[in-house]
């Protein structure tokens, strides 16, 4: 080995020295930049999954909803119905069952535009955003056949996927008639009842805080082509999330609490498309803002406008979305957002 090459090597000139540092600085600088971008695509790719999957889901939802409301089973009108609950009930007066009546048939879509301090059970609606309410009735047996052994009984067998509790009001009807009335006792069904559940409507006054019934007899006896019918009323909402403290989609039902169903939604706003001389078409957009519930009834088209964000700033650019109500709004929060645009039809309401 030949010593002598080294010999003079004494070490690195602070020339070399620099011209070494730089090229590492460099290279380094390339590594953190290749880096910092996949962090800010995988940032915006996972934002971006978040926002279509908040927006699709809270949009197919509330098309559903819409789709459905006032729906109240196949009975012919309202005054084919009868209605079964004690209005001298001490607990008749407060509880949600008072204008329930009234309600088959009508004031099935409602809601607020642009409010301002409102709250609904403890969520404190973000002002300047739109609620939406629907009102119906949900098959509680889910289709299943159920049969009435006679028209003065108190009882009814009911198959057992039936989702009824003492307490629930329930409508029982077919396409000749209903009957509105207070479940007070559920017993499961042995024996000749071939496994069903006995489903009670008893009348008199029970030891707990529901509306009793104020007669029993039905006005015919109701076989495997009725449907018992659980009546509802949902408010759809934004708040602030209890959990993250950002903006989401509520919904509070009927004598329930008020709960986050979708994130990141942080905007509704609704239009209602009125048939305003029967004829099935519709005729003029507007807000609920000033609609009497006459007026309300003419709604046939409903069109929901959502604003969904991400949960965290990205960087995204500054943007300007323009509700419904041709008020404009300005993004700069560097939060990236989808604008969510859909009309869906109330089954329930006109011909076609």
């Amino acid at each position: 080995m030949n010593t002598k090459t080294f010999a003079g090597q004494r070490g690195l000139s602070l020339i070399e020295l620099m011209i070494g540092l730089v090229l590492s600085a460099v290279l380094l600088l390339g590594v953190l930049q290749i880096f910092d971008s996949n962090r800010n695509t995988m940032q915006m790719q996972t934002a971006f999954a978040r926002l279509q999957e908040s927006g699709r889901f809270a949009m197919d939802l509330l098309t559903k909803e819409i789709r459905m409301a006032d729906y109240w089973g196949c009975a012919p009108d309202k005054d084919s119905i009868r209605n079964h609950l004690d209005p001298t009930d001490s607990d008749y007066a407060t509880s949600s069952a008072k204008d329930l009546y009234d309600q088959i048939g009508a004031d099935g879509v409602g809601g607020v535009d642009n409010a301002t301090g409102l709250t609904l059970g403890t969520m404190t609606v973000i002002d300047g955003t739109d609620t939406l309410t629907l009102r119906g009735a949900d098959d509680a047996c889910g289709g299943t056949g159920r049969m009435v052994p006679s028209n003065t009984a108190a009882a009814l067998h009911v198959s057992p996927q039936c989702d009824v509790t003492p307490g629930d009001i329930v409508l029982l009807a077919n396409c000749q008639s209903g009957e509105l009335m207070t479940i007070t006792d559920v017993q499961g069904g042995t024996g000749g009842n071939s496994g069903k559940q006995t489903v009670v409507h008893n009348t008199g006054k029970d030891a707990d805080n529901w509306v009793s019934n104020a007669t029993k007899i039905l006005q015919r006896e109701y076989g495997a082509d009725a449907r018992i019918l659980k009546p509802y009323k949902r408010t759809y909402f934004i708040a602030n999330s209890d959990a993250t403290g950002e903006p989401a989609l509520h919904v509070i039902d009927t004598g329930g609490a008020a709960f986050e169903i979708v994130p990141g939604v942080e905007d509704m706003q609704i239009l209602y498309g009125r048939d305003i001389d029967d004829d099935d078409v519709v005729d003029t957009w507007s807000s609920s803002a000033g609609l009497t519930p006459a007026q309300m009834e003419q709604a046939l088209v409903i069109k929901v406008q959502l604003v969904a964000a991400s949960d965290t700033s990205i960087g995204a650019k500054d943007l300007d979305v323009t509700d419904l109500d041709g008020a404009t709004t300005t993004y700069d929060d560097g939060k990236l957002r989808k604008v969510y645009l859909t009309t869906s039809k109330i089954r329930n309401r006109g011909t076609m």
